[in-house]
C-alpha cells in the first residue's frame, strides 16, 4: 500500500474537523495507516517532495506530499483510489524520509 495515492477525508490536526484532499500513504498498518497530505500547493521546506510523475498517480495538478503533515488514521476514511506513484517518485519520498525522519 506504500505509494497508494487516496482522495480522502483528511483530519485536521485539531482533531475538529477534516477536508476531501489527496492523501499518500506511508505505512499500511492493516486497519489504519499512516498517511501525508498531498497538496498543489507549492512549497520548499526539507520535508516537502514534489512529486513529477503526478499524472501517472492520477492527480490533476502537479503536486507535493508533504511529509510534516503525518495522520494516522482508519482506512474508512479513504474515498477513492486515484493511483500510485512512480518508482521515481517512491524513491524521492523514501529518502526525504530517511534522510530527515530519525529519532
Amino acid at each position: 500500500m506504500f505509494g497508494e495515492v487516496f482522495i480522502c477525508q483528511f483530519p485536521f490536526t485539531s482533531g475538529t474537523g477534516s477536508k476531501i484532499r489527496p492523501a499518500l500513504v506511508l505505512f499500511d498498518l492493516q486497519q489504519d495507516a499512516v498517511i501525508c497530505r498531498v497538496t498543489s500547493v507549492s512549497r520548499t521546506g526539507m520535508l516537502d517532495v514534489t512529486l513529477h510523475d503526478w499524472q501517472a498517480a492520477g492527480l490533476l495538478k502537479p503536486s507535493v506530499a508533504r511529509l510534516d503533515r503525518l495522520v494516522t488514521a482508519e482506512k474508512t476514511i479513504f474515498l477513492r483510489r486515484l493511483g500510485v506513484l512512480s518508482a521515481t517518485d517512491l524513491a524521492a519520498v523514501r529518502q526525504a524520509w530517511n534522510q530527515h525522519m530519525t529519532l
